[in-house]
């Protein structure tokens, strides 16, 4: 990742923490940025992931929110739990409205990051990062896996394991164990 592709990065995600605590909307960050956090080196990512709590308002006030900022909106699916946006200065943003239990706890256990050039930034925890990329199960998050447990970072493995179980990828986890 160059600095430049960085820069536009921060400058999108401080735009989108603008719009979401504008509405009061609880968030954090998943995906390719998140697992970063926990590698030892990151990797680049074209999209912003985020985890949102549902809009009290509802999905639709933050379409228009998002709108007003400059964003296209789409719903990708009709149950509008995945929005995604796009910004000609900013790009791609996939937004994931909690939908299960198992989301609202990953929203609630997220911490608090300082992210440069935004600024203290809610980040998933990391086994709800491992949790995510399993269910996801493409090649890359299987990679970033890897890549986190390969950094050491200290996990609750029994937490993983627990949602692996309930989300049937515990195979997958499994493999990772050896």
């Amino acid at each position: 990742m160059n600095d430049s592709d960085a820069s536009t990065r921060r400058t999108a995600l401080g735009e989108l923490a603008r719009v979401l605590d504008g509405l009061s909307i609880r968030w954090a960050l998943i995906g390719g940025l998140a697992a970063n956090r926990y590698r030892r080196a990151a990797r680049y990512t074209v999209d912003i992931d985020l985890l949102l709590a549902r809009p009290e308002s509802g999905v639709r006030d933050l379409e228009a929110a998002l709108t007003a900022a400059g964003w296209s909106v789409r719903c990708a699916d009709a149950e509008a739990t995945l929005l995604r946006a796009s910004h000609g200065d900013f790009g791609p943003v996939d937004l994931l409205v909690a939908g299960t239990d198992y989301q609202r706890e990953a929203l609630e256990r997220a911490r608090a990051e300082t992210v440069e050039g935004v600024g203290t930034t809610p980040v998933l925890a990391v086994e709800d990062v491992i949790v995510h990329k399993l269910i996801a199960g493409r090649y890359q998050d299987l990679a970033d896996i890897e890549a986190i447990l390969d950094a050491g970072v200290a996990l609750d493995a029994s937490y993983v394991e627990r949602w692996a179980e309930f989300w049937d990828v515990l195979d997958r986890w499994r493999a990772f164990k050896g």
